[in-house]
């Protein structure tokens, strides 16, 4: 059925029991909002669900969120439906996490530093062991799903979508995130874990190096040649990773996202034991002004690089954070250099930052 359209609230309005503070977001489900709760006395999220489904359709994502005890993923504590005309609004009341959601955490180059993509990779990886456990499949996971929670933890949100299994066999998808949808979903229409996992493991790259990479992808290929690549393992390739990205993250990524779900990782718990066993003493990222910098104990790092028609050059440093002063490295330091070989010290450089 066709949603109706979307009614237009305003700060101030009084909405039952609550008066809207802020809007916090809209899509296609319906509009979120900052809202006092005047029986309570104290704030929520509310996500005001458009009109144009059953109500009993809408307040499945309540009874699902409110059923759901873990740190990692975001509680719904009520659920009401207020006439509203000849329809009904059906309003969740859910906790209000003031930091957002990851996606305020990019840095100017549109990524995470490595060190957050890991915090963030094993918080969902725990949410989603939780949910499987319980017989639930998230099916939505995407950067603008994964907030922020009081103490910085990543909380996964919205169950507007989610698969709920008798049995914890896979089950019916009640709908799909077009740009993560795993093969066999769009073959079968069936969710498993397995395909949450090739979803985190979408989410995970686009954290590590681009949130609008794969956007990128699709766009160039159009829906058609973007599932063809997905469903080939040719969309990911260890080519599509920058060179700040090691090589034992880039293969966990890879095998979540293998096109046979038998060869991805099998729970997610199997999964955050693979990240729990990476830690790196150094990472990149961007300043305001684009300049990609690194970080390595007491030390930042930058480069100059210098091309010509013919030859290039590059030059790497380092910067002791307490004293400002900053030396030239020699073994990343060259002249006359082809194009290709001043990439290739380029690459190096970017590897030596991370992994010491």
């Amino acid at each position: 059925m066709t949603n109706l359209p979307v009614p237009a609230y305003s700060a101030g309005n009084q909405l039952y029991k609550y008066n809207l503070v802020s809007r916090l977001g809209q899509g296609q489900f319906g509009q979120v909002w900052l809202a006092n709760d005047l029986t309570l006395q104290r704030q929520y999220a509310i996500k005001i669900l458009n009109a144009g489904v059953p109500v009993d359709q809408r307040l499945r994502e309540a009874q699902i969120g409110h059923r759901l005890q873990h740190n990692n993923l975001v509680h719904v504590y009520q659920a009401d439906v207020v006439p509203q005309g000849t329809e009904h609004v059906v309003i969740l009341a859910m906790e209000y996490l003031p930091n957002g959601s990851v996606v305020k955490r990019v840095n100017p180059g549109n990524f995470l530093p490595l060190p957050e993509v890991l915090r963030v990779a094993k918080d969902v990886l725990q949410g989603l062991d939780y949910l499987h456990a319980n017989s639930f499949y998230h099916n939505d996971i995407k950067p603008e799903n994964i907030m922020l929670g009081g103490v910085g933890q990543a909380m996964l949100t919205d169950y507007g979508i989610m698969g709920v299994s008798a049995n914890g066999q896979p089950t019916a998808a009640p709908n799909a995130y077009r740009l993560h949808m795993a093969p066999e979903v769009l073959a079968t229409r069936q969710i498993s874990a397995r395909t949450d996992i090739f979803q985190t493991g979408l989410t995970l790259y686009r954290l590590a190096t681009g949130i609008s990479t794969l956007r990128m992808k699709q766009a160039a290929l159009g829906w058609n040649d973007y599932y063809a690549a997905l469903n080939a393992g040719t969309l990911l390739t260890n080519n599509d990773f920058p060179a700040y990205i090691p090589a034992a993250f880039r293969r966990v990524l890879l095998k979540a996202v293998d096109p046979n779900p038998s060869t991805r990782f099998q729970t997610a718990l199997e999964m955050r034991r693979a990240i729990e066993k990476l830690s790196y003493p150094g990472y990149w990222s961007v300043r305001p002004a684009g300049d990609l910098f690194g970080v390595n104990g007491k030390y930042e790092y930058r480069f100059e690089r210098a091309t010509s028609a013919t030859r290039a050059s590059m030059a790497g440093f380092k910067k002791n954070m307490s004293s400002g002063i900053e030396t030239r490295i020699s073994d990343f330091c060259a002249r006359d250099l082809t194009a290709k070989q001043a990439d290739a010290l380029c690459d190096k450089f970017f590897k030596h930052v991370v992994t010491g």
